[in-house]
C-alpha cells in the first residue's frame, strides 16, 4: 500500500515538473522570438544606408565616365601633369633629448655620486641626389618634413638613443635656396651627393657631466637644444648636354623622338610641349650617350613673361650647347632667330652667350627644300658661325649626321660651367657661432628695456634649466663670462632693469649671484620650494631654553659663575619690590608649615 502511494505521488510531481517546464519554454520562446522581431529594424536600416552608398558610388561613377569621354584620357594619368620644377619645404631638425639629474644609491655605495647621462642628439634631415627621379612632385606630397627627436638622458649614466634622420631624394640639378633670404644653400648634380638642410639638436647634458673636484653632487642639468626650423625654396635644372630653342611647333619635340626613345606628346598645334622633356641619344657609335633637353617653344616677349617659355628657360642654363630649331615653313624663319635670340639676351646673358647650333626644319616640305640654299646663307649670316644644317625630324633625314656632330661638338666644350657658390650653410649649428656676436637693442620709448639678440646666447637660454637653482646661476656667470653684463652697465642698464633674450625675462641685478630668473618661474608657487622646506627644517621647535622661553631675559640678569668659580647672586634690591601675596589667588590651596 505504501509503494503504491509512493509510486503516485512520483507521477504526479513529474506532471507537475513537466508542466511547469514546458510553462517556462514557452515563455522563453515567446521573449525571444519577440527579441528577434525588433532586431530586425536595424538591419532594415542598414540595407537602405548601403543601398545609398551603393547609388552614390554609381553616380560618381557615372560622371568619371562622362568625363573620360569628353576629356579623352584622364588628366590624374597624364604625366605631363606630374612634372614639377619648383616647390616649397619646410624642414624640422629633430630636439635633443634632455639630461638627467640622478645620484647613484646602491648597497655598499651610500655616497656613489651623480649618474646622470645626457640626452640623445635630434634627428637631421638631409636631401640626397638620385638619378632615379626627374621631378619634384614627391617634395609637393609632402611639405613639412620633421627628423625624430633624441631620447633623454636616464640613471646609471645612461645616454638618450638618437633620433632617427630623415632622408629625401630629389633629382640631380636641385638648387636649394632658404626661403627668407633667398640665399643659396647649394646645389646638388651628382648621384649620392648630399646636403645638410636641417640640423638635429644635441643632447642635454646631465648631472654626471658637471662633476669636478670642488662640486662632487650637482643638481643641474641642460635641456635638448631645439633643432633647426626654416622653409626652404626648391629649384630644379634639368642637367643636359644639348638644349632645344625654337618658336613653337618648330619640330623640337619630333627631333627629340626621333634621335633618343623618348616619346613626348606631338601634335599640329603650337604650345604642343607644355613641360620640358629629357631623352638620351644613342644612335650609333658616334651619338651614343648625349643627353637631350626639349622645353616649351619661345614667342616674341618671352623674357618678360609672355608664353610657357620663361618658366622653364632655367632647364638650359645647365646645357653645355644650344640646338636652335628654325622652322622652315615659317613666314619669316630669320625674323623667328633674331627674335630668340634677342629674347634670350634679355632673360640672362650668360645663357645668349653659349655655344650654338642651329638647324633648319623640315625640309621635306617642298617649298622649304626649294629655297633651301638660300635660307642656310642667310642663317649663318645671322647666328655668325657657320655650324648651321638643315634637316627633316619627321623623316629622320640627316638626323644621324646632327647627333654625330653634336656629341664631338659637345665633347670639345669645356667644363665652364660650375656649381654656384654657396651664399648659406645650413649645417651650422647654433653654437657653432661666435659667442662675442651679439647685440644689444634698446628704444628710447621704453627705457629700462633691453633686448640681447645672438645665436650663441638665445641657445643657451633654451637649454639652460630654470628649475635648478644651480643652472640659473651657471647661466648668470656665463652672461657675464661672455661680456653682456659688461656692456649692458656700459650703456647705462640700472639695477632692476628688464632684459629680454629670445621668449626670456630677466631682471637685471649686476653683481649678484643669482639675478637671472624668469619673472614666470617666480610666481610659480613650484619653484623654490626645495628651499622653503630646507628653511622650515632649520628652524627647531620651541623649548624653554631658546628664543621666547624661560631664559628669553636681559642677559645681565642671568645667574652666572665669578672668577673665584662660585654663584654670582643677584643684586638685593631685585627683591625690594617683591610681595608673594602677588603670586597667591583664593582659589589657590595655601600649604602653611605647623
Amino acid at each position: 500500500m505504501n509503494m503504491k502511494k509512493l509510486s503516485r505521488l512520483l507521477l504526479i510531481s513529474v506532471t507537475f515538473l513537466l508542466g511547469q517546464s514546458f510553462q517556462i519554454s514557452s515563455y522563453l520562446h515567446k521573449h525571444i522570438s519577440f527579441h528577434a522581431s525588433t532586431s530586425d529594424e536595424p538591419a532594415i536600416f542598414d540595407a537602405d544606408r548601403e543601398e545609398a552608398e551603393k547609388s552614390r558610388k554609381e553616380a560618381v561613377e557615372a560622371r568619371r565616365q562622362r568625363s573620360l569621354k569628353t576629356h579623352g584620357a584622364s588628366e590624374r594619368d597624364d604625366p605631363e601633369w606630374k612634372f614639377f620644377d619648383t616647390a616649397r619645404i619646410h624642414v624640422s631638425g629633430g630636439y635633443g633629448g634632455s639630461g638627467c639629474v640622478a645620484f647613484r644609491r646602491e648597497k655598499g655605495e651610500p655616497r656613489g655620486g651623480p649618474s646622470g647621462g645626457r640626452g640623445g642628439r635630434g634627428g637631421t634631415v638631409c636631401l640626397v641626389c638620385d638619378e632615379g627621379i626627374n621631378t619634384l612632385a614627391p617634395l609637393r606630397n609632402k611639405v613639412h618634413v620633421r627628423a625624430h627627436k633624441g631620447r633623454n638622458g636616464l640613471g646609471k649614466n645612461k645616454d638618450g638613443v638618437h633620433g632617427k634622420s630623415i632622408i629625401v631624394k630629389v633629382p640631380p640639378g636641385t638648387l636649394v635656396r632658404d626661403l627668407k633670404t633667398q640665399k643659396l644653400a647649394g646645389e646638388l648634380r651628382e648621384h649620392g651627393e648630399q646636403l645638410i638642410v636641417a640640423r638635429g639638436g644635441r643632447g642635454g647634458r646631465g648631472n654626471a657631466a658637471f662633476k669636478t673636484q670642488s662640486r662632487t653632487a650637482p643638481k643641474i642639468a641642460e635641456h635638448g637644444e631645439p633643432g633647426a626650423k626654416r622653409w626652404l625654396s626648391i629649384e630644379l635644372r634639368l642637367v643636359a648636354d644639348v638644349g632645344f630653342l625654337g618658336k613653337p611647333n618648330a619640330g623640337k619635340s619630333t627631333l627629340l623622338s626621333a634621335a633618343s626613345a623618348a616619346r613626348p606628346k606631338i601634335a599640329n598645334y603650337p604650345f604642343t610641349t607644355i613641360v620640358p622633356n629629357l631623352g638620351v641619344c644613342d644612335i650609333g657609335d658616334e651619338g651614343a650617350g648625349l643627353v637631350l633637353c626639349d622645353i616649351p617653344g619661345l614667342i616674341e616677349g618671352a623674357s618678360s613673361g609672355a608664353g610657357l617659355g620663361p618658366a622653364f628657360l632655367r632647364h638650359v642654363q645647365r646645357c653645355k650647347v644650344l640646338l636652335h630649331v628654325v622652322d622652315g615653313t615659317s613666314d619669316d624663319p630669320i625674323g623667328d632667330f633674331k627674335v630668340i635670340n634677342n629674347e634670350l639676351k634679355q632673360y640672362d646673358v650668360f645663357l645668349s652667350k653659349k655655344p650654338q647650333v642651329v638647324v633648319l626644319n623640315k625640309i621635306d616640305v617642298p617649298e622649304v627644300k626649294e629655297q633651301k640654299d638660300e635660307l642656310i646663307s642667310q642663317l649663318k649670316a645671322a647666328a655668325g658661325h657657320t655650324r648651321v644644317l638643315s634637316i627633316s625630324a619627321a623623316t629622320t633625314e640627316r638626323v644621324k649626321e646632327l647627333m654625330g656632330r653634336l656629341k664631338k661638338f659637345v665633347a670639345a666644350q669645356p667644363e665652364s660651367d660650375l656649381p654656384p657658390a654657396q651664399e648659406i650653410d645650413l649645417s651650422i649649428a647654433a653654437f657653432d657661432y661666435d659667442s662675442d656676436d651679439f647685440e644689444i637693442q634698446s628704444d628710447p620709448a621704453y627705457p629700462g628695456q633691453w633686448r640681447i639678440k645672438g645665436e650663441y646666447i638665445e641657445q643657451i637660454a633654451r637649454i639652460t634649466h630654470w628649475e635648478y637653482p644651480e643652472a640659473v646661476e651657471r647661466f648668470g656667470r656665463q652672461l657675464e663670462a661672455i661680456g653682456i653684463a659688461t656692456e649692458l652697465q656700459r650703456r647705462g642698464a640700472q639695477d632692476g632693469d628688464l632684459v629680454m633674450v629670445d621668449k626670456y625675462d630677466f631682471d637685471f641685478s649686476p653683481g649678484m649671484t643669482n639675478p637671472y630668473i624668469p619673472p614666470e618661474l617666480l610666481d610659480d608657487p613650484a619653484f623654490g620650494n626645495s628651499e622653503e622646506k630646507e628653511e622650515e627644517e632649520e628652524e627647531e621647535p620651541w623649548r624653554p631654553f631658546t628664543d621666547g622661553g624661560y631664559l628669553d631675559v636681559d642677559k645681565g640678569e642671568l645667574v652666572g659663575f665669578n672668577e673665584a668659580g662660585d654663584w654670582d647672586l643677584l643684586d638685593d634690591d631685585t627683591f625690594d619690590d617683591f610681595d608673594e601675596n602677588d603670586f597667591i589667588y583664593d582659589d589657590d590651596e595655601v600649604w602653611m608649615s605647623n
